[in-house]
């Protein structure tokens, strides 16, 4: 028992001493034996506080969704029959990290409208188009949704690799509206 005793007070001597080697300076901080700073503050850049500053941590900590993985989605609309003078299809797009396209319904030159949203926007946006329950209805055979013949709409979302796309026309399901009223409404804060 006494030989235990002296092992560990040993011990604890040992690693107390290796650890204060480092010379302080006023603020506290300073070195241990190994040369590493024992302020608390990483000197190698990266952050200490368990947050990822360079943006790479993109799980949402109130969802739990990952969205690393996110490359594009694309909502797409189309009518007809359509005359031969008038445009009837258009779609909206975000592409990662932050690409807004935008090719007009109704505009006969097909013109696609590009420009680069706020990373917020961005990340309210791809939490909604990274949401599983999404891919699960884009994944499906056939939605049930009723749509009439002369009005189309698609939705296509790229994760990974893998791309989860389904006609969408007159689907009213949580997430599809979700994804509808988040590239609308990005459409037209950025390219009304």
């Amino acid at each position: 028992m006494t030989a235990r005793r002296s092992f560990s007070v040993s011990l604890v001597l040992a690693l107390g001493f290796a650890c204060k080697t480092g010379e302080d300076d006023e603020s506290g901080a300073g070195t241990d034996a190994t040369g590493t700073d024992t302020t608390g503050t990483d000197t190698t850049g990266s952050d200490t506080t368990g947050t990822d500053t360079t943006g790479s941590d993109t799980t949402d900590t109130t969802t739990g969704i990952d969205t690393s993985g996110f490359e594009r989605f694309r909502l797409a609309r189309a009518a007809g029959p359509c005359p031969p003078d008038l445009d009837c299809d258009g779609f909206i797009e975000l592409v990662a990290p932050a690409t807004l396209r935008v090719e007009e319904f109704g505009d006969i030159t097909n013109t696609v409208n590009e420009v680069e949203v706020s990373a917020e926007d961005a990340a309210a946006a791809i939490l909604v188009f990274s949401d599983p329950e999404l891919w699960a209805l884009l994944d499906q055979p056939e939605l049930p949704c009723n749509p009439p013949t002369d009005v189309f709409e698609s939705m296509l979302v790229d994760f990974e690799g893998i791309t989860h796309d389904s006609p969408t026309t007159a689907c009213v399901q949580p997430p599809i509206t979700a994804a509808r009223d988040m590239a609308n409404a990005l459409a037209t804060e950025y390219l009304p």
